[in-house]
């Protein structure tokens, strides 16, 4: 934390120098950019660090976009200098009267390849100096990779589409509500098409899994069940009867379905209100091909994740969270059929907040959208 602090700081003084502006050659720029980039946001800052941002806050107004793809790469503390040092060079030549390279400024924008990070400045310096282009270029932006300039792109389109009328406005929200990926917006687009006449299937839309097979409830009194073996770790089998907290557990015979428009399954609907327990939920489904992805699941109680028996997530953490895509895991995903094991433990506090035992669980590419599956019941 002292680390942290004292980088702060020094990044306050850097902020607050006086900078004698001067021709910065090429290689002295690249020279300046490698050494900001070994800032790192648990060490302490140096003085070639420091002596280094005051080149790069001396530059000139064309070298802007060559300092800003420097942050390709970085980290939180040194793309934190290379905008503070980009912020200075381009505060300097608008006070001076002069212009911004805003042709290269809308090249590094629209570079999907360079850092998110570094975009969004160039977005923002254009919006200083230009702010209707900035608007039209941001409306262009609606499927970028970038979630900060893709969340912001939808908000202005979403202006159109709500000013807009008849078919044109039913496409631009369709279109909108397939580019979202902020829960939100999507919400917001949901409820304009549904006034538009049209219906959206929301937990199909963002690929929950809605069907799931149960067993339980095993022991977890004192917490103690999280690291426990259960049998449903070693194998699945249907027709199998285990040593449950009160007596034997079997697979339920039906899945459960949930019509929860998030995916949400509540346990305690399901299964009552029970405490220090443990809980299995399986399901399986279908694509047609073999892929990278993301699963995203949420829930208030503590999980272990397995996907096609790998364990790929594991959240000791009880009643602190359960927003949508609360975790978010890596995973690869076969052609055919995927087996989908999660755990899900209740502890034994009494307070009003700590009822809660849930959870719900997609299938994502890794923005957040959702990839074509087939459950398998």
């Amino acid at each position: 934390m002292k680390c942290n602090k004292l980088a702060f700081v020094m990044l306050g003084l850097c902020l607050t120098t006086r900078i004698a502006f001067a021709t910065v050659s090429d290689e002295e720029l690249q020279r300046a950019i490698d050494v900001v980039r070994t800032a790192s946001p648990t060490a302490a800052t140096t003085g070639d660090i420091r002596a280094a941002w005051k080149t790069l806050a001396s530059a000139n107004a064309d070298q802007i976009p060559a300092i800003l793809r420097g942050m390709t790469g970085g980290n939180p503390a040194s793309d934190n200098w290379i905008r503070t040092a980009v912020d200075k060079v381009a505060q300097h030549t608008l006070d001076a009267g002069k212009t911004l390279p805003q042709n290269a400024l809308v090249q590094l924008l629209a570079d999907s390849s360079a850092s998110p990070r570094a975009r969004r400045v160039a977005y923002e310096w254009i919006d200083t100096v230009d702010p209707n282009t900035a608007r039209e270029l941001l409306a262009g932006l609606i499927d970028d990779p970038s979630l900060e300039l893709r969340y912001d792109a939808i908000a202005v389109v979403m202006e159109d589409a709500e000013n807009a009328v008849g078919d044109a406005q039913k496409q631009l929200y369709r279109k909108l509500i397939n580019s979202a990926r902020d829960i939100d917006q999507i919400k917001a687009c949901k409820a304009a098409l549904e006034e538009l006449g049209e219906s959206i299937d929301l937990s199909q839309h963002m690929g929950f899994v809605v069907a799931w097979r149960i067993i339980g409830e095993f022991d977890n009194t004192n917490e103690s069940g999280f690291d426990t073996e259960y049998p449903p770790e070693r194998e699945i089998d249907f027709e199998g009867s285990y040593a449950g907290k009160d007596g034997p557990v079997a697979w339920r015979n039906e899945a459960i379905s949930t019509e929860d428009e998030l995916g949400n399954v509540d346990l305690n609907e399901e299964i009552g209100a029970k405490k220090g327990v443990a809980l299995y939920a399986y399901a399986e489904v279908e694509v047609a091909n073999a892929q990278s992805a993301t699963v995203r699941y949420a829930s208030p109680n503590a999980t272990k994740l397995w996907l096609n028996k790998q364990l790929v997530a594991a959240n000791e953490v009880y009643h602190a969270g359960g927003a949508v895509d609360q975790y978010v895991a890596p995973v690869e995903l076969q052609a055919g059929t995927n087996t989908i094991l999660l755990k899900v433990c209740q502890n034994e506090q009494t307070q009003p907040w700590a009822q809660d035992w849930s959870f719900q669980l997609r299938l994502a590419d890794e923005l957040g959208g959702a990839i074509e599956t087939t459950t398998v019941e």
